[in-house]
């Protein structure tokens, strides 16, 4: 019989649950096939000043993280950033891509880019705030 349970080791439990996860799913919708992507921004220096960093996974690229310091913003480089991501899931084959953001970030940025609203959480990540979330068609 099986019990459920609160884990200490979570990363087994993760381990575990992703596996089962990913083996449900690749069994009606393929393979994952996820491939990492990073792109920065750097400044003469070499030094990170900005960065994407998402997943190409199935036909789609997920952003997870989109940041420019604010001694660089207004240059036109989270555009660009977007952009080379684009092409890189062009590239991959996928057929969009999505992304959240919070209400504290820039969720009037995307849709100068394409993005179209899918959804907002209320209240995250604290009262008062929102999750953005958008998606753009390839």
């Amino acid at each position: 019989m099986a019990t459920l349970q609160r884990e200490t080791d979570v990363a087994a439990t993760r381990e575990a649950v992703i596996a089962g996860l990913s083996a449900y799913n690749a069994a009606r919708i393929g393979p994952r096939n996820g491939v990492p992507l990073a792109l920065s921004l750097r400044d003469d220096d070499g030094a990170i000043v900005g960065g994407l960093i998402g997943e190409l996974k199935w036909q789609w690229l997920h952003v997870d993280l989109l940041w420019i310091d604010e001694s660089q913003r207004g240059a036109g480089h989270g555009e660009g950033l977007v952009a080379l991501a684009e092409a890189a899931a062009r590239d991959h084959g996928a057929r969009g891509v999505y992304l959240s953001t919070m209400s504290i970030q820039a969720p009037e940025f995307y849709p100068r880019l394409g993005y179209k609203p899918c959804g907002v959480m209320e209240d995250y990540p604290v009262a008062g705030q929102r999750l953005h979330h958008f998606t753009k068609a390839l």
